[in-house]
């Protein structure tokens, strides 16, 4: 993320090639083309310029006297240090001075064997090595059997010369500015050249090229992990420096993360300047699980890089998500080791002129180092990124981050019904963090979370959402902490996790309208002593919830309740001469008891059934009563009243168990 000092030398190198343009070529009476070739050999980076100058002035004769123009030396341009320099002409060596211009580049004046008059042309060919550079040095050009960066210019004449850069197939080449493309594949060489070189001046290309062949590799295992690193040959600081940071580092990463090393066959580390040039020092790549990190013996950057193992795409798809974890737990890594590291972020200042919502910032980070305003931009993405996330972690604590970390990890729900375990399809962006982290927080952390993302993440959009989003989950919370147990419906949970706030609420209609209808029924059911079946909640509970069928279960409830206290009513009212007469011994009970039982497993057709058994019972006991009645009127009238009750008594005698005593309503005596 921070600006390396290739960032500023390669600015300062397109100034510089404007600047000598007009010492070099473009010059009153003549003119210059040359074609260069930078090739990449086994001991370096192999530059041949074959050049023709030519004078351009004409003679102008005066009387006997000719006036012409010559030149006598020429300046030619090379990089300090450079290797084998050797400036021919005509097959012979020619000598040169040389005075620096500044810490990178030279002018070597070169004296011409004879004077170059007008209408004459020469040619001569310029070949050398490019210096090699210092390790950690802040010049342009680095050069080792392993890795070679550095700029590639031309001087000639505008619409004249060539350029050619040449590189082993087998290596791997990075281009900052986009200016060459492909042309084709010659001897074992990828040949590129400019895609515009009508004016060689503007070209202020800058390459690296790596050649993995020649890294030097080191393999240890970390934390489980298999780590492979790859150093340039000779670079023994920086291969020491990455594996003492790496062994110390990675274990503690884990150990705060609260998440193992994520399984990767070998997690590669490879020295290169290449992140240099857009502003970074080191980058990490998914697809391959590959680092590249600068030659600086930098541990905050390390550090950084290393978290990507974890905060990358797989876990959350937000390039701010992953930055701004990366950042935060690099921070408290180093703090807890007892590492020297950056300051904490401060408020970022949303009106300066360069500040986006988070959720703007781009996505591959990638952009050019000469540009100031993408560079202030990056800056301004990182640091907001890291008080976002600082400022979570500090409102979660340590456990409650990592539970946020898990749980994105695991990509179970933020809406957790029974089983906590569960898995949601939704993406780790966003919106799974704000409601991953809320299911953390309490009323006032989450207040304090959602204001963070108002101010820094989100655009003004996105505002309603958030309020809607407040609106439907208050509504919720309040919905599942209502009295009853029953299991939260999936398809509200659903909708939560997919921020579908209207279907919510619409849900929320429904199973509250299955709820309130239900505390009315179990009311009345205990009103009634009965017991109610589950039959409703069965309906609401499924996967896929039939609240209209809950609600038709209850309505058929509260329905049976009226027939069960229709056959009590039956079986406990006072019964008429006939009915006892003809009901005897017999008991009515087993009807409203059956009445009851059939109520508990929403039986209908048996409550009905025991309604019409009873209402048929005492029917027929009716009929038999009044036959019984009109029997004992007819014995009495024929054999006087002992007669009678000898009737009754041998009446009584066949059916010892009745309870039923005639009265004197029942008996006429008839004399």
């Amino acid at each position: 993320m921070r600006m390396r000092f290739l960032a500023v030398l390669i600015v300062l190198f397109g100034v510089l090639m404007m600047g000598m343009a007009t010492a070099g070529a473009q010059v009153d009476g003549l003119s210059y083309t040359e074609d260069t070739v930078f090739t990449i050999t086994d001991g370096g980076v192999e530059v041949v310029t074959d050049a023709v100058m030519t004078n351009t002035s004409r003679e102008r004769r005066s009387g006997n006297t000719i006036y012409y123009s010559y030149f006598d030396t020429y300046v030619v341009i090379v990089p300090i240090g450079a290797e084998d320099l050797r400036i021919t002409s005509r097959g012979s060596v020619l000598s040169s001075t040389g005075e620096a211009v500044d810490e990178d580049f030279e002018l070597r004046t070169v004296r011409l064997p004879s004077q170059l008059r007008s209408g004459q042309s020469r040619g001569f060919t310029v070949t050398y090595n490019l210096p090699p550079g210092e390790i950690r040095g802040d010049g342009l050009f680095f050069s080792n059997p392993a890795f070679h960066a550095f700029p590639l210019w031309s001087f000639s004449d505008p619409g004249t010369g060539s350029l050619l850069l040449r590189v082993p197939e087998e290596a791997d080449m990075n281009e900052f500015g986009g200016l060459l493309r492909r042309t084709g594949l010659n001897d074992g060489y990828i040949e590129w050249t400019p895609r515009d070189f009508a004016r060689p001046e503007d070209l202020f290309a800058y390459v690296t090229v790596t050649v993995d062949d020649e890294l030097e590799a080191t393999t240890f295992t970390v934390a489980g992990q298999s780590i492979e690193l790859h150093s340039w040959p000779g670079d023994d600081a920086w291969a020491t420096f990455a594996k003492e940071t790496i062994s110390v580092g990675l274990p503690e990463l884990e150990s705060l993360i609260g998440l193992p090393v994520p399984d990767q066959d070998t997690l590669e580390i490879t020295e290169s300047v290449t992140p240099y040039f857009y502003g970074y020092g080191g980058w990490y790549n998914p697809a391959d699980t590959s680092i590249e990190i600068g030659n600086e013996l930098d541990q905050t950057v390390m550090m950084h890089e290393l978290t990507h193992a974890w905060f990358n795409r797989d876990l959350f798809v937000e390039r701010w998500v992953s930055e701004g974890l990366a950042e935060e737990y690099t921070w408290r890594a180093m703090n807890e080791l007892g590492w020297d590291h950056e300051r904490l972020p401060g408020i970022p200042n949303t009106q300066s002129p360069v500040a986006t919502p988070l959720l703007g910032w781009g996505q591959n980070g990638v952009g050019g180092v000469s540009d100031e305003t993408f560079l202030a931009k990056e800056a301004y993405g990182y640091d907001t990124a890291w008080y976002v996330m600082h400022e979570l972690y500090n409102l979660l604590d340590d456990e409650g981050m990592q539970q946020v970390l898990a749980a994105a990890d695991a990509h179970t729900t933020a809406y957790p019904g029974d089983d906590i375990t569960e898995l949601t399809n939704k993406p780790n962006d966003w919106r799974r963090l704000l409601d991953l982290t809320a299911m953390q927080a309490d009323a006032d952390a989450e207040a304090e979370i959602e204001a963070l993302f108002v101010d820094y993440v989100l655009g003004e959009s996105h505002i309603e959402q958030l309020e809607r989003r407040r609106e439907v989950r208050d509504r919720y919370d309040q919905f599942v902490s209502q009295d009853l147990s029953w299991r939260i419906p999936d398809d509200v949970r659903s909708a939560l996790e997919a921020w579908r706030f209207d279907a919510a609420e619409e849900i929320l209609d429904d199973a509250e309208a299955v709820q309130d209808r239900y505390r009315d029924v179990a009311d009345a059911t205990a009103s009634a002593s009965l017991e109610l079946s589950n039959a409703a909640r069965v309906e609401y509970e499924k996967p896929e919830p039939d609240y209209a069928g809950a609600l038709e279960v209850l309505d058929q409830q509260v329905a049976s309740i009226g027939d069960v206290e229709a056959v009590r009513t039956v079986v406990e009212q006072e019964r008429t001469s006939e009915e006892r007469w003809g009901l005897g011994d017999t008991s009515l009970e087993s009807f409203s008891l059956g009445a009851e039982a059939a109520f508990a497993v929403d039986d209908i057709e048996q409550i009905a059934a025991a309604r019409a058994g009873v209402d048929a019972t005492l029917i027929r006991a009716a009929s038999i009563g009044a036959e019984r009645i009109l029997w004992a009127k007819i014995g009495a009238g024929a054999f006087g009243t002992l007669v009678l009750y000898a009737a009754v008594v041998i009446v009584r005698s066949r059916r010892s168990s009745t309870d039923i005593e005639p009265t004197v309503d029942d008996v006429v005596l008839a004399v």
